[in-house]
């Protein structure tokens, strides 16, 4: 059971038969949606379609799928060329049947809001939800940027209210999260992700419950095991009655 909370479990492209154990095992102990990714090591980048093909395939329990679009690693700037390509690699989720994508564009501390704009637009042209991913914590007025997002159409933004890659994690970032969540006033979800563990989210979850928020937990090494496996253990721990 989900306890109405909003779990969100981010998923590395891994054989398929694991990939698809995963998230069936996780659908049905209540994760309400799935990231899916390729090469976490990296900041996490577009997964294949054999992979997006078998994680759609393996959805329970009206559980969701988003999926990366970042063709690249390194830093947020989108060039013509990696534009073009995560339109490409938008329509492909979209055809594959996922619910949505997630990606972010940044130059200069701000938004990039051409290239902003036109992947939303065509992610809604194919009916997914949008997420803007952690690109966001490295913004240099993120209350700004909320505004410009929620006006764009964005559904979701990932973030753990601290710099991107400083080493804190999500509960560092209280302060911040709790500014979001005042700000943002429903009209977005916030989905709090960055080094959730299993002892610091109740504090997370209390802060969604604080302002009665659509808000999301975004977790991954702490639900797997050491092999990479969901830990069911783990997961009920996180959907626990508090």
């Amino acid at each position: 059971m989900s306890n109405g909370k909003i779990l969100e479990v981010c998923l590395n492209e891994t054989d398929t038969k694991q990939l698809t154990n995963n998230v069936l095992k996780a659908g049905d102990l209540g994760v309400s949606r799935f990231e899916l990714c390729s090469n976490l090591h990296l900041g996490g980048l577009t997964p294949s379609k054999p992979a997006i093909d078998s994680a759609v395939k393996s959805l329970t329990n009206n559980a969701q799928l988003v999926v990366m679009i970042r063709p690249e690693a390194g830093d947020f700037i989108v060039s013509a060329e990696s534009h073009k390509l995560m339109e490409k690699q938008i329509i492909m989720a979209a055809n594959a049947g996922v619910h949505g994508v997630v990606f972010g564009a940044v130059k200069h501390g701000k938004l990039d809001l051409e290239v902003t704009h036109s992947l939303v637009a065509t992610a809604k042209q194919h009916g997914l939800m949008v997420t803007f991913h952690r690109a966001f914590d490295t913004l240099t007025n993120p209350l700004s940027a909320l505004d410009k997002l929620i006006s764009l159409g964005v559904d979701r933004v990932l973030t753990a209210g601290t710099p991107w890659q400083s080493g804190q994690s999500a509960v560092d970032g209280y302060k911040l999260l709790n500014t979001y969540l005042a700000h943002s006033a429903n009209q977005i979800e916030i989905v709090i992700g960055g080094g959730v563990t299993l002892e610091n989210a109740p504090t997370l979850w209390q802060l969604i419950k604080n302002h009665s928020a659509k808000a999301a937990v975004h977790v991954h090494s702490c639900v797997h095991n050491e092999n990479g496996a969901i830990n069911a253990e783990a997961i009920n721990k996180l959907l626990s009655k508090d």
